[in-house]
């Protein structure tokens, strides 16, 4: 026996279902992923450039 359409719990379930909120496609990329994409062109090792950005002086004669 099946739950029939009009009962709430299957309203509920399939409802979310078919409406959500997430978009169809690739996921956008995030701040630090075009970071490490940047870094990666410019032969930045990506493991360290943390602790090396918050040097100003080393940091900008490296990105320059």
């Amino acid at each position: 026996m099946r739950i029939s359409p009009d009962r709430l719990p299957k309203q509920v379930i399939y409802s979310q279902l078919s409406s959500g909120h997430r978009k169809r496609g690739r996921p956008r990329l995030r701040f630090k992923d075009t970071i490490k994409t940047n870094l990666k062109l410019r032969d930045i090792k990506t493991e360290s450039w943390t602790p090396l950005s918050q040097q100003r002086d080393k940091w900008r004669a490296i990105v320059k």
